[in-house]
This record gives C-alpha cells, structure tokens and sequence, in this order.
C-alpha cells in the first residue's frame, strides 16, 4: 500500500506516468473507492452533506470516466482505459485530499487574512491538480505536456460546469 501511495505522489510531482502502473480492475476499483470516500471528506469540509458528496463525485467519475473510454474507444487505444483511469483517479484523491487543508482553512472568521489564503492554496491546488492530469492525458493518448494540460483545462471547466449546474440548488 506504502508504494502505491509512493505512486501517486510521484505521479502528481511528474516523475512516473499511468503506463507504470498495472492494468488491473481491482487496483482500480480500490482507486475508486477512494476517490469517491474523499469526494465526500472535501463535500464535508466545504460544508455540504456527505450524501450529496458522493452524488456529486459519482457524476464526476462518470463523467470523466466515460469521456476517457470514449476517446479511447475513437481513437483505438481503449487497452489504456484501466491505467489512465487509475492513474487519474488515484492523483485526484490524493490532491483532494490535499485539499481539505484549504477548505478547512475557509471557514475560520477570526483571522481575515486565512480566507485569503485559503483560496489561494486552493486555486494553487486546481492549478497543479490540471497539470497532473494534463500529465497523465499525454501520456495516454502520445500528446505533448501543453495539449494534454488543455484538454485538462477544457475538461476542468466542464465538469465544474455540469456538476455545478446540476447542483447549485443544493
């Protein structure tokens, strides 16, 4: 578990990249799982309900799961769908995890100067959590650093986009 936590992180700081990994559908279901437990660790530190979290990081993980196979499928590499899924799904709940620091922060009201800051960390944290997968969409699909990191870019603002839409009521 200790090396494949050592993964991530040397995914995240772009020393390794997916094809390092085994193509395994356990290994990325373990990745899964994760991912959608800190989806609802960073939905309860924005202050939402851990239900909602894990709706809200379901239709994430659909979303880019099935964005990811059908470009795969398109493009006649759909043997890369489990290494690029895990890849990409096991650095974003390590970012997230990173992530509840900030949004930890944010609520504090007796400093003026941690909301601030706060933001600050997390627009830093979305900025490299778009470099990773930027990272990783190059070497999936033979790209360079800056195509891949702007199709991150337009996937990003995407998925934002649609979960934001369909959960601004919440």
């Amino acid at each position: 578990m200790q090396s494949l936590i050592r993964f991530f992180f040397e995914l995240c700081l772009l020393r390794r990249a997916p094809q390092d990994l085994p193509g395994s559908s356990t290994l990325l279901g373990l990745v899964l799982v994760v991912d959608l437990l800190v989806g609802m660790l960073l939905a309860t530190s924005a202050g939402l309900s851990p239900g909602l979290g894990l709706v809200q990081s379901l239709v994430d993980l659909f979303f880019m799961l099935a964005l990811l196979y059908g470009a795969l499928y398109l493009l006649d590499r759909v043997a890369r769908f489990l290494q690029a899924a895990t890849a990409l799904l096991g650095s974003g709940a390590l970012l997230g995890l990173i992530g509840v620091v900030p949004l930890s922060m944010a609520p504090a009201p007796d400093a003026a100067e941690q909301p601030a800051m706060a933001v600050l960390l997390f627009l830093v944290l979305v900025a490299w959590s778009v470099l990773v997968m930027g990272h990783i969409l190059r070497h999936t699909f033979d790209l360079r650093l800056g195509q891949g990191t702007a199709i991150a870019v337009a996937y990003t603002l995407l998925a934002y986009s649609l979960v934001g839409g369909l959960f601004s009521g919440s």
